[in-house]
């Protein structure tokens, strides 16, 4: 029987306490979290070994580990991943955190799913993420600001990969950080699907 995403753990799953504005920690909503789960769900790409990176409090991965997912979540804030081991062990989800920086990571992966930094506080973040992801996974998920969408596209094709859905929509900042003046803010966001072709 195929498994169902338990909306309830998901929209309960935990936000950062005091989020670090230089990993530009913003947790990905809720709404936005199951629609990616559910889109990476049916193209049958949950099966087999999955990866959050920088998976801050671990939303994506549990939303992966809900529907029986083998899910390793890395992150490289201790914080972030405590509060994310502390809500998989209380609703019993089986879910391997590691603490690294991704540019550790040489494990393979079948699919990635991320919400990596935009990199409008670290430059050139976004860049180090998704070259990890290529280079460890056939299969990407992750999301980036449209507006940097020629630079992902040129990226992409030099990496070795290809481009398969792109998905526009309104990814909502709130407000978190010190140099936040409203309440939310949205900007205009494209969830990828990336095939890497090495």
């Amino acid at each position: 029987m195929e498994k169902r995403l338990n909306f309830k753990i998901l929209i309960d799953s935990p936000d950062f306490e005091n989020p670090k504005p230089e990993l530009e920690q913003y947790t990905t909503p809720v709404d936005i979290a199951i629609d990616i789960i559910k889109k990476v769900n049916s193209r049958g790409l949950l099966s087999g070994k999955i990866a959050d990176l920088g998976c801050g409090t671990g939303r994506l991965a549990i939303g992966a580990a809900i529907l029986g997912a083998e899910v390793t979540g890395f992150e490289i804030d201790q914080t972030s991943l405590d509060i994310a081991i502390n809500y998989s062990k209380k609703n019993n989800l089986k879910i391997n955190w590691i603490c690294s920086a991704v540019e550790n990571i040489t494990e393979e992966f079948d699919t990635v799913i991320m919400n990596p930094p935009f990199g409008s506080q670290r430059p050139g973040a976004d860049r180090i993420f998704l070259e990890k992801a290529l280079q460890i996974s056939d299969q990407i998920w992750t999301i980036h600001m449209a507006e940097t969408r020629s630079f992902i596209e040129k990226l992409v094709d030099e990496r070795g990969g290809k481009i398969e859905m792109g998905y526009e929509f309104d990814f909502p900042i709130t407000r978190s950080m010190p140099f936040h003046n409203k309440d939310v803010e949205n900007q205009k966001a494209i969830l990828y699907h990336i095939a890497s072709l090495r």
